[in-house]
């Protein structure tokens, strides 16, 4: 894959349920929290059983850490008995694997390696994919379209644990499809997500696809020629790159949020604040009037945190020349 990326930074089968293809409507975006990170399924394998636990972990490894190349960093030692680590382990009559492995011995695991680790609240990406056909003819991609035209994105979607969005009817994607920044982020909100994913694909006579991909959120933008897949892998390695963070430091952050005028938004604001992957502990320093300053121990640094808070709206940012530049300022939405 041809990339150009601003800023800068071979999976195994699984079966596929759709639980990562959304149809939102319009509306505040919300980060999407992907339940199933530490889960995999494994088609079997030839030689053992215990190939297959270790074909999941890597999988898992990949997904949870963002980075493409984590199969192969992993430590022998986790390798050599993938089933200690396992939470919960079922096969199907097929004999796939289905496991779901403990989240603490996973990070612990990739801390290791030196592996960072991205958390379960995920950018929503909303899809934006043309067609053309040999003929001349094109099309656009939408939750109407046949399942076939969508199931490799999908599947890579699910194996780098990216949050997408379909558009509910191909009719509107048209208003949805213009290529500068600015426009693939209105089309984003529109869908209640974070970010866009423009592709522009041309169908070759053998049945395949090359295709050139624009990828548009606040935090980055990047560009790509490629597969249907490389798409997906373009905005995983993107998000990956300014959301994943060591496992191994912790710093502490001053959080403040105005706009807590009762009980009621208090408990909601600091549920919402423990309830985030990279928060480690959350802690009340001081209160004056409906502000609230918070002590966060977070995964990661000051950054790492208000990039996480970025991708939902119930914390509006303040002004940044109107708050101290030792802490991070927000305003509660109810």
């Amino acid at each position: 894959m041809d990339r150009h990326t601003k800023p800068t930074n071979a999976l195994g089968p699984c079966r596929l349920p759709l639980v990562l293809m959304l149809s939102l409507l319009a509306g505040p975006s919300f980060a999407v929290t992907v339940a199933d990170l530490y889960q995999a399924s494994q088609s079997p394998v030839a030689s053992s059983r215990d190939a297959a636990f270790a074909e999941a972990l890597k999988t898992v490894a990949v997904r949870v850490s963002g980075q493409r190349d984590a199969a192969t960093r992993l430590p022998s030692s986790a390798l050599a008995n993938p089933r200690q680590y396992a939470q919960r382990i079922a096969f199907a009559a097929d004999g796939t694997l289905d496991v779901t492995f403990d989240s603490a011995s996973v990070d612990r695991i990739l801390s290791s390696a030196g592996l960072p680790i991205w958390g379960r609240e995920r950018p929503a990406t909303l899809l934006l994919v043309s067609v053309e056909e040999p003929s001349g003819s094109s099309h656009w991609l939408s939750l109407e379209s046949p399942a076939a035209e969508r199931e490799a994105i999908v599947r890579a979607a699910k194996l780098r644990g990216l949050p997408i969005v379909w558009p509910s009817d191909r009719a509107q994607v048209g208003a949805l499809s213009d290529t500068n920044p600015a426009s693939l982020l209105q089309a984003a909100a529109r869908y209640g997500a974070n970010a866009t994913l423009r592709g522009r694909a041309r169908r070759d006579g053998a049945g395949g696809f090359q295709t050139r991909w624009t990828l548009a959120s606040e935090e980055v933008s990047s560009d790509a020629t490629g597969t249907l897949e490389d798409g997906v892998h373009l905005a995983a390695d993107s998000f990956a790159r300014v959301f994943a963070a060591s496992g191994s430091t912790i710093d502490s952050v001053a959080l403040e949020v105005a706009g807590i005028g009762d009980l009621k938004a208090y408990a909601a604001t600091l549920n919402y604040l423990e309830g985030l992957t990279v928060v480690r502990g959350v802690a009340v320093e001081q209160v004056s009037g409906d502000t609230m300053r918070f002590r966060i121990a977070v995964r990661g640094d000051r950054e790492t945190l208000r990039r996480a808070i970025s991708l939902d709206t119930r914390l509006a940012p303040l002004d940044a020349s109107g708050a101290a530049s030792d802490r991070l300022a927000f305003r509660y939405r109810p």
